[in-house]
């Protein structure tokens, strides 16, 4: 009997990337079985998703949680259904717990056998946060997919991560892993953030977001709406980041909808390096800010449509 299956997202995945599942299901013959065939046009490697997902860490499987009742074939005893890893580091997210749960497949389902992590080893990973729960999973716990790579194995002695890091790369160093998905591009780019007094450069905590659906029809045609309600109906500042490190600062005062423009020869500097972010006016140091951390995050628009931001917030550096 052939069984069709759907699965809901929450994970803002590439741009770029587009998908076309095909979900076949038969009689599971062996662990390393899926239970569903994939094709995945794009890049669908461990870098690429990452770039794109809410949550991203460096995790340790701590115990294998709960159980399937139904034996699998090839695999001697109950399998695991989930698993709960501590998290050793986290790179990108707002997840505040120490621990989460993993879901895995039952057999029905377009996830990995959670056989497949052993209990005391490492993994990197960037799963998808369940949006209710079912018998296969609780609400906010997370899952992967098996049509695309979103976790590698590590060995945590030599600090390496090893699977389909990238189309030309089966493995990277957890520094390299670091640099990368921490490193920020600002060039060319536009942002937004809360500006209630419209002086946000002058707080001790800024929060940066960036629309990374921003050519959709829908968001286009209510850009400044979107602004608006991500900023609980608060005024907001634009921020273009352009090419030649100048920086062009605009207000929008949502009671009347009138902009204004700051003046003045407005800069910018970042240091991938070491996460900080300055701002010169008129050739002189005006603030500086270090990133405390990069986050995803999502405002529904409609019935079905979503908008997806990613998030950088910052904490001012003080006597600069």
């Amino acid at each position: 009997m052939l069984k069709h299956a759907t699965k809901s997202y929450t994970k803002p995945l590439p741009l770029i990337m587009k998908k076309t599942l095909i979900l076949l299901f038969t009689l599971l013959i062996s662990i390393k079985s899926f239970a569903c065939s994939c094709e995945c046009k794009g890049d669908c490697s461990f870098s690429n998703i990452s770039k794109g997902s809410e949550f991203v860490a460096l995790v340790k499987v701590i115990e294998y949680s709960d159980f399937l009742n139904e034996k699998i074939d090839g695999y001697d005893g109950k399998m695991p259904l989930s698993m709960t890893v501590e998290i050793i580091e986290k790179y990108i997210g707002s997840e505040k717990r120490k621990k989460i749960k993993i879901w895995g497949d039952n057999g029905a389902l377009c996830r990995p056998y959670i056989a497949n992590f052993e209990i005391g080893k490492y993994y990197l990973i960037a799963p998808s946060k369940l949006t209710e729960t079912t018998e296969n999973g609780a609400k906010n716990d997370y899952d992967f997919f098996s049509c695309f790579t979103d976790y590698l194995s590590v060995d945590f002695d030599k600090k390496i991560a090893y699977g389909e890091y990238s189309k030309k790369e089966n493995q990277v160093t957890l520094k390299d892993f670091d640099k990368e998905i921490k490193s920020i591009h600002l060039k060319k780019t536009e942002w937004f953030t809360n500006n209630i007094k419209k002086n946000f450069y002058k707080s001790d905590s800024i929060s940066l977001y960036k629309i990374l659906n921003s050519k959709d029809d829908f968001v286009k045609l209510n850009n400044g709406l979107i602004k608006t309600k991500q900023n609980k109906n608060k005024d907001f500042t634009d921020l273009k980041f352009k090419r030649n490190g100048k920086l062009k600062l605009t207000d929008t005062n949502i009671e009347n909808w009138t902009e204004t423009e700051h003046l003045g020869n407005w800069k910018w500097k970042y240091d991938n390096e070491n996460h900080i972010l300055t701002f010169y006016l008129n050739n002189e140091l005006y603030s500086k800010f270090k990133v405390v951390s990069q986050e995803r995050d999502y405002l529904l628009w409609n019935k079905d449509d979503k908008v997806y931001f990613y998030v950088i917030k910052l904490k001012r550096i003080k006597n600069n």
